[in-house]
């Protein structure tokens, strides 16, 4: 909103205010006429009575209450016409590309479905039905189920999103309506087909990996990919796409059913860039769910950030950059109470705000100088706000983060690419972390990493069990780790195209744990004339069962073992048919293409998103800086 208009909603609160204090309707008498008209002298009279006690001038007040009077009269009306006919009146609100909402009513039943006001709506606008979104209450309304179902009743103020472009634009992309339903089912679609290339992964504060169950990672993964994607559009100021975003993660996070949540910051900040949309799209009219997310999201921030801030201080220092998220947190606090009517309580927010923008200023010089350094807008800015814009300091945090993170990604790399390599599956109820430090003791002591974790997963991460186990049933130990190796498919089609049968590269990988260049030496040493295996092959075979002889794609059993201690070459034979075989051909060929299709829709849907995992923390705190002068100066605040 400008400053007039939002001047004007300051005054009309207030005046509200005081006529509910004192009990005046201002559509019964003496106010309103026998004939239903305004009483002008009545009205006057009370404005000379308001204007004094709210230094509104007097002109204003008049202007004011006659707009409140109008507002009670077609209330009425519509209640009226409601009871009598069934007939709802809707008010709508619809953004502008100029920030400025254009406002009007619409009739219709409430037992109809969300569609029939889409069309209304959309024959309102001049704009196709199909390319409209409606919010009510924080909620995108349905087009198939009726709107008293969605509590959209009589009353009700509802948010008309369109797509605001200029013809060139148009062009260039399609609807908002339709890249929000595109990026959404390109999400799905990468999750579903590219989970194990782990395009999104999930990490708690330290940087730790996080493994869910399947259906509930896949559930929180669409919709922090949704959240990544409407932050992008939050970022280039394309608000309604954004909002319709941040709704959809919305929904997306309220399915998921696990603990977590109340654990981590992300539900917190959607919620918190929810309430930052209303505000860009000149909204406030969501104030009951502005409030209820804000609500939300400060309980969130408690349990992830501790009270105070002291678990994050823990972790990363006092000056935290969280800190400029509890600014934007505290500032739509005094916003929402402004627009409550709650003066005292905004002033003393605001007032809080002012404070912590004072001490997260960032000196320019200062900015300048790091970033002549070589050092990013985004790592700069964290820095100096991390250590009070001291350039020395600021250079060492730099390198520390970076050493962190890199640490961090390297220990999160290798824990994902050990419980691939022992087949422990992070997807289900039952998964639990292996201890990577219990590991590593146990990597000194000589053995090799796949035994030591899998002696450590045995024993329930007890190393003197898992010590017991590595002594005591070392054979045992691994067999059971050659049979719960998973071969890694690409890795099988490169050693099937050296020449090596699929089943002997198939045992390879898995004697080695899926390192290709240990298994093409192993292949190299154990298989002569491309059909004629060694004996200790021929062993690993016979230990490891005719079942992953078979390939995972349906292909069928290798001969029974009758002359396992002298094959013949019909192994051979029957592996080279198969890799000529045309239906083998096609099922790369199809792969291949797939893979194609995949990378295609990554790198279109991820070009927005940006690679940094703090990038919500690198607020410039230039919009909350003009929006707190703004308010203050209609508070009257020096």
């Amino acid at each position: 909103m400008s400053s007039n208009e939002l001047e004007n909603e300051g005054f009309l609160l207030q005046i509200r205010v005081l006529l509910n204090e004192r009990g005046i309707k201002l559509w019964e008498a003496p106010y309103i006429t026998p004939d239903r008209t305004p009483n002008e002298e009545e009205m006057g009279k009370l404005a000379d009575t308001l204007a004094p006690e709210t230094t509104i001038p007097r002109d204003r007040c008049l202007s004011v209450l006659r707009s409140l009077q109008q507002n009670a009269l077609e209330k009425l009306q519509a209640k009226d016409e409601f009871v009598k006919t069934g007939v709802a009146t809707v008010k709508l609100r619809a953004p502008t590309q100029t920030g400025s909402n254009r406002s009007f009513d619409l009739k219709l039943k409430v037992t109809d479905p969300g569609a029939t006001l889409s069309e209304l709506v959309g024959q309102r606008l001049s704009v196709d039905p199909r390319k409209i979104k409606l919010v009510c209450g924080g909620r995108v309304v349905d087009s198939t189920r009726t709107l008293e179902e969605q509590k959209v009743t009589n009353g009700a103020i509802v948010l008309a999103l369109v797509m605001a472009h200029s013809e060139e634009e148009a062009k260039l992309e399609c609807s908002t309506y339709d890249r929000v339903h595109k990026i959404r089912a390109d999400a799905e679609l990468l999750i579903n087909e590219n989970d194990s290339a782990k395009m999104m992964t999930l990490e708690d504060q330290s940087g730790n990996p996080i493994f869910l169950p399947k259906n509930e990672k896949k559930s929180l993964m669409v919709a922090l990919t949704l959240y990544a994607k409407g932050k992008a559009a939050l970022s280039a100021g394309k608000y309604e796409e954004a909002l319709l975003l941040l709704l959809e993660a919305d929904r997306d996070f309220r399915g998921c059913n696990s603990d977590l949540l109340n654990g981590v910051d992300n539900y917190a900040l959607l919620n918190l860039d929810i309430v930052w949309c209303y505000l860009c799209l000149k909204n406030l009219n969501q104030l009951p769910d502005a409030a209820e997310r804000l609500q939300l999201c400060e309980q969130k921030f408690r349990q992830s950030y501790g009270e105070n801030m002291k678990r994050v201080a823990a972790l990363k220092g006092e000056q935290s950059s969280e800190k400029t998220i509890l600014v934007r947190l505290h500032l739509l606090k005094a916003i929402l109470y402004y627009h409550q009517n709650k003066r005292d309580d905004a002033r003393t927010m605001f007032r809080v705000v002012e404070t912590e923008l004072q001490s997260l200023r960032i000196d320019d010089a200062c900015l300048s100088r790091l970033m002549e350094c070589g050092h990013t807008l985004h790592e700069s800015r964290m820095a100096l706000r991390a250590c009070s814009n001291d350039i020395e300091r600021a250079i060492e945090y730099i390198h520390e983060q970076r050493e962190r993170q890199e640490a961090n990604e390297k220990r999160s790399r290798r824990e994902l690419k050990l419980y691939e390599r022992i087949g422990h599956a992070t997807d289900t109820p039952q998964y639990w972390r292996i201890k990577l430090d219990l590991v590593d003791v146990l990597m000194e002591m000589g053995y090799t990493e796949e035994l030591a974790a899998l002696a450590l997963k045995e024993s329930d991460n007890d190393i003197n069990g898992a010590l017991n186990e590595l002594q005591n049933n070392s054979k045992e130990l691994r067999l059971k780790l050659l049979r719960c190796v998973v071969p890694d498919e690409q890795l099988v089609e490169q050693l099937i195209a050296l020449g090596f049968p699929e089943e002997a590269a198939r045992v390879a990988l898995k004697t080695t744990t899926n390192r290709y260049d240990l298994a093409a030496e192993f292949l190299v040493a154990n298989v002569s004339d491309g059909s004629v295996y060694s004996e200790r092959l021929t062993k690993a075979l016979q230990m490891i069962g005719p079942e992953t002889a078979i390939h995972s794609a349906g292909g069928a059993a290798t001969e029974s073992s009758d002359n396992q201690a002298t094959p013949s070459t019909s192994k051979g034979s029957s592996n080279s048919n198969k890799r000529t075989d045309p239906i083998t051909e096609a099922r790369s060929e199809e792969k291949r293409r797939k893979k194609e299709m995949l990378d295609i829709v990554f790198k279109s849907f991820s070009k927005e998103i940006g690679d940094s995992r703090d990038n919500h923390l690198d607020l410039s705190l230039a919009e909350e800086t003009v929006l707190l002068e703004q308010y203050k100066a209609l508070l009257g605040m020096e």
